[in-house]
């Protein structure tokens, strides 16, 4: 009787080390959202320049998620991810040289902003690169929503952790010097990453026969890519609508993401180091909610099938974080309204991995989809960022916040538009 080899779990490993790069990238991310205040207290930025700097990140993480998606189907996922983190820490680096330049603030904002522009294009290649290369690569069909869910959580622990880590820095070592202390870290994920990843599971030395088998192989496993290629993707319907319902969703994310420490602090009363430790609690249930999400929606589909399988956790992660999200903003007990906002974040990433599954479902292009996806999603926080302050400064925060909430609704009303490819029901 022959004994079954047991599977390797190499791909769980791979993974692993892909969400450290996630973590970085979120690290290098959102350490202005954090210093922007000691640029607004020490050098005297408004707090709308403020949110142009940020806003300038997405322009160019925007701009190349297309492009970015593109190289990645082109010299696949491994040399992508390494140009991505390698880019990210140089940028950094230069951005801290900047701000210990002794530059005047007509000079510095330009040269931040350029900064901030290319560090979000070197991000651009990220999320397609991992979620529809990495994952759809080294995970079998039907099982990519978990994995999609957790690279969601490592970002969601980065966004949580850059708060008390860059304020923890800063009053320790000075707000300058948190630019060249977290280009360690891109520098430590790169060696990692070169050294073990591969772009494809039968050329990783470690992986065995058993394993390969339950990966199991799919039609866009290759790196062809050709102009016609490129123009179904682009007028694929079901792509668009599902770009549109995660931008709708990112809005809400970039809520949280660029303005909710600035929020704590200055709205709710809450000292600065107070404040970082509760501006991480947001991502913390968002971390908990994209990995359950992702469990769920793999859940889902074994059970109704892959179409109501990815709608539901969108449904009940879309429509409830609306209502948290005005709970949030109109209680007068601070600490009510961190736990309120918290949840509405929470239930906001249950729809990560269901997002990015859903790729893989309607095109064979899924690191090509995966950037015309993400280049919605980041429409969004183009839109949020900068508008946020423009609108509590014309009316208030109330208003400004739940803002967020008709967008919360419009994803669901843009993502059941999708149709998925019937042969995969």
């Amino acid at each position: 009787m022959t004994i079954p080899i047991k599977s390797t779990n190499i791909r769980w490993k791979v993974l692993l080390i892909a969400l450290f790069l996630g973590y970085i990238a979120y690290v290098f991310r959102g350490n202005l959202s954090v210093i922007g205040k000691y640029l607004m207290d020490d050098i005297g930025i408004t707090q709308i320049e403020l949110g142009w700097l940020l806003s300038s990140f997405l322009w160019g993480y925007t701009l190349f998620q297309f492009p970015g998606g593109l190289i990645s189907e082109k010299i696949g996922p491994k040399s992508t991810l390494i140009l991505c983190i390698v880019g990210c820490t140089v940028i950094t680096i230069i951005s801290g040289l900047i701000v210990l330049g002794g530059f005047s603030i007509a000079l510095m904002i330009p040269l931040l902003f350029i900064c901030r522009f290319l560090l979000g294009a070197f991000q651009g290649p990220l999320f397609p690169a991992m979620c529809g290369g990495v994952i759809t690569r080294w995970f079998p069909s039907g099982s990519w929503a978990l994995p999609n869910g957790m690279t969601s959580t490592a970002l969601a622990l980065g966004s949580a952790s850059t708060p008390p880590i860059i304020v923890y820095l800063a009053e320790y070592f000075g707000w300058q010097s948190t630019f060249f202390l977290i280009s360690i870290l891109g520098v430590i994920g790169s060696m990692i990453w070169w050294k073990y990843s591969t772009n494809w599971p039968n050329e990783h030395p470690d992986i065995n026969q058993s394993e390969l088998e339950l990966i199991g192989e799919t039609d866009f496993n290759n790196n062809e890519m050709t102009w016609p290629m490129i123009k179904e993707v682009l007028s694929n319907k079901n792509i668009l609508f599902a770009a549109l319902g995660y931008m709708s969703m990112n809005y809400v994310f970039f809520i949280f993401y660029s303005w909710i420490f600035i929020y704590f602090v200055n709205i709710r009363g809450f000292d600065v180091l107070e404040g970082s430790i509760l501006a991480s609690l947001p991502f913390l249930m968002g971390a908990i909610g994209a990995t359950y999400g992702g469990y769920l929606c793999d859940r889902l589909q074994k059970r109704y099938g892959i179409i109501w399988g990815h709608r539901i956790p969108v449904i009940i992660g879309l429509i409830p974080s609306a209502g948290f999200l005005l709970f949030g903003s109109i209680t007068e007990h601070p600490y009510l309204a961190v736990l309120s906002l918290s949840l509405c974040y929470g239930f906001i990433e249950l729809t990560e991995g269901p997002f990015w599954s859903t790729i893989g479902f309607i095109s064979d292009k899924p690191q090509a989809a995966g950037g015309i996806l993400n280049t919605g999603g980041n429409l969004g926080g183009v839109l949020a960022t900068p508008l946020i302050p423009i609108m509590v400064a014309q009316y208030d925060w109330v208003i400004a916040l739940n803002s967020g909430g008709v967008f919360a609704i419009l994803g669901v009303i843009f993502f059941m538009q999708v149709k998925f490819n019937q042969t995969d029901e």
